[in-house]
């Protein structure tokens, strides 16, 4: 599997995590008739899908392009600040940070 398909699959099981966890917490409370069992059903569902987010983050070997990834994420979550142009000046900054590793990974490896 690629770094690419590796990295996004760990931020789609960090957002799963987070989202199923809320839900099936609140499920289990709803259906188990008190707070332990959807306490009990979010930290399960919760555990599971960071182990696996987890185990994508650890397993990626080249982390260069990761801050053009993340500031795709932060353009795509609701905004923070009002207007558009903090996802536009966020989107920009993590592709130069990530050209800019990418630029220095490059001119220490030799040719041939």
């Amino acid at each position: 599997m690629r770094d690419g398909t590796r990295a996004c699959l760990g931020f789609v099981f960090l957002a799963a995590a987070l989202v199923l966890a809320v839900a099936f917490g609140i499920g289990g409370w709803v259906l188990g008739g008190d707070a332990g069992a959807g306490l009990v059903t979010a930290l399960v569902t919760f555990g599971l899908f960071a182990i696996a987010a987890a185990y994508m983050f650890m397993t990626i070997k080249d982390y260069a392009w990761i801050p053009a990834v993340l500031a795709g994420v932060y353009a795509i979550l609701p905004d923070l600040l009002v207007g558009p142009l903090d996802d536009a000046v966020v989107l920009v900054a993590g592709v130069a940070v990530s050209a800019i590793i990418s630029w220095r990974r490059g001119r220490r490896i030799s040719p041939g």
